[in-house]
């Protein structure tokens, strides 16, 4: 007889997260596992736009201190590949920042980098829109 528990709401929902530093970027993806995300992780931008299933996961996660390419730069690039995901941009940003503008206009988020659990959780949960599994990039 199978086991008919039934899945998380979390379960289906792919998370990308980018971060330079291995130690953060592996706790976080733990984490994020414990919490029933399905997650995608890459040490750079350019990991994340040569991996064409990271078009699939309505999420990203993005440290904005990476040297490779500045967040914004990816986010349009993903965007411009059929992404229609939002972003979780983790920076300690001024206020009236443009990044911060072109970031609301898209219905990101920044957060300081140092948030905590939780706070993270919340902000994935609140960016994803829960009728992504039936989206397809061909329209």
């Amino acid at each position: 007889m199978q086991n008919a528990t039934k899945p998380s709401s979390r379960q289906m929902i792919g998370v990308s997260l980018v971060d330079g530093d291995s130690a953060i970027r592996h706790a976080r993806q733990l984490m994020l596992r414990s919490e029933d995300y399905d997650v995608r992780s890459y040490a750079t931008c350019a990991a994340l736009l040569a991996d064409p299933r990271s078009r699939d996961y309505p999420c990203i996660i993005l440290d904005l201190e990476m040297e490779d390419i500045d967040g914004p730069a990816l986010l349009r690039e993903m965007r411009a590949s059929g992404w229609r995901g939002k972003a979780i941009l983790l920076d300690g940003l001024d206020p009236g920042s443009p990044m911060l503008i072109e970031a609301k206009r898209h219905g990101d988020t920044v957060l300081s980098r140092n948030i905590g659990d939780r706070t993270l959780l919340t902000a994935i949960e609140a960016s994803v829109d829960h009728g992504w599994a039936g989206w397809n990039a061909e329209g």
